[in-house]
């Protein structure tokens, strides 16, 4: 009897022995594709950011070619003045903006704009004296290239360089 009991103990120990092993293997299958899959994951984001990096410095380089942040000569020049780049975009975009509502449009801009005339939308600081920005009558757009200048009492004195009409009737 005595013998009998230990052989049955002995079946039911490698019987969950054999459970154990089989649910433990499956449990590290599962784990190993899981993992497998978070790799794949990783690699494909590291890969994205990587590319997203590039751009941004690529960015960053033909920004700092032509801009007015981080031109050193551009900032030491506003710095004379006590401005900093920031400053100088603020005022400028805000004299900008105010000659848009004149009548007629934006008196910068040497063309005649159907109904209430040309106005800016956009700007490009190329450095601390010239300003590209677009422009439209919401039927025609262009571009024009503006020199400006910043006097001691932050006034700002603007005039057309060149600009660039854009027709579809042309």
């Amino acid at each position: 009897m005595k013998r009998s009991f230990y052989l049955y103990l002995f079946i039911f120990a490698a019987l969950t022995a054999l459970v154990i092993y089989v649910n433990g293997r499956r449990y590290h299958e599962k784990l190993e594709n899981q993992v497998e899959v978070l790799r794949k994951q990783l690699y494909e984001t590291d890969q994205a950011r990587k590319d997203a990096l590039s751009v941004e410095v690529k960015a960053d380089y033909e920004n700092s070619v032509f801009s007015l942040k981080g031109n050193p000569e551009a900032e030491n020049y506003l710095f004379a003045l006590g401005l900093d780049s920031f400053e100088v975009e603020r005022i400028v975009k805000d004299e900008l903006l105010e000659l848009n509502i004149k009548d007629g449009g934006n008196p910068l801009i040497p063309y005649e704009g159907k109904g209430r005339g040309f106005t800016i939308n956009d700007t490009k600081f190329i450095n601390h004296k010239w300003v590209l920005a677009n422009f439209t009558d919401n039927d025609r757009w262009g571009e024009i290239l503006i020199r400006y200048d910043i006097n001691e009492n932050k006034e700002v004195e603007m005039e057309t360089v060149k600009a660039l009409l854009f027709d579809r009737d042309r």
